[in-house]
């Protein structure tokens, strides 16, 4: 993967998706907060220090030449709704596991559906990947139906594979190769829903 020392602004109908700010780390701890967003994910109790911490870590990794996060922001404004992009990489294997959360107030609009489409597309195109990956709680079927409408296949089951606050965990893994990206076909109009 070449050096990206801070990832572009992708411009998405009616958002877009830009570089984490570390100020962005009270907002994203504000919607954390929101049990409904966190409850079928492996995040820990949120603070305002995770938020702060994911923050840096995203920046971190851009700037290590990796594949990191963006902030989702409504195009009329800059204030973080949500993060998309990539929790970890590969270089050596060229695939990196894809992670999203948006504030539930967005919810049910497409502007995730829209932003997983626009990171898998720039990762794709700039041959950053050949494979993105997904591992999503078996309960968390708004997230499963997210990745199933971007050209995912569900591989398998992993079992007891994360504690989510001091509960193990099923999780479904979810891969998508580079030679599928744009050739799955449409899924139901009720797949398209976002995930929280």
């Amino acid at each position: 993967m070449s050096n990206t020392a801070c990832p572009p602004t992708l411009e998405l109908e009616g958002a877009r998706l830009r570089p984490l700010r570390a100020a962005d780390a009270v907002a994203l701890y504000d919607y954390l907060r929101d049990p409904e967003v966190t409850e079928r994910t492996s995040f820990p109790v949120p603070s305002l220090a995770m938020a702060e911490a994911m923050v840096a870590r995203a920046s971190s990794r851009w700037s290590a030449g990796e594949l990191g996060k963006w902030a989702l922001v409504l195009g009329s404004g800059d204030q973080l709704i949500g993060t998309c992009g990539f929790n970890d990489s590969s270089q050596v294997h060229r695939q990196a596991e894809l992670g999203f959360d948006l504030a539930r107030p967005h919810w049910g609009r497409g502007l995730m559906r829209h932003a997983v489409a626009a990171v898998l597309d720039w990762a794709f195109a700039h041959d950053r990947i050949d494979r993105a990956q997904a591992f999503v709680r078996v309960d968390n079927t708004r997230s499963e139906r997210l990745l199933v409408h971007a050209g995912f296949k569900r591989e398998g089951r992993l079992r007891s594979f994360r504690v989510c606050r001091g509960q193990p965990h099923d999780f479904h893994v979810y891969g998508l190769l580079r030679s599928e990206w744009g050739t799955a076909p449409p899924a139901a109009p009720s797949v398209g829903r976002d995930a929280g």
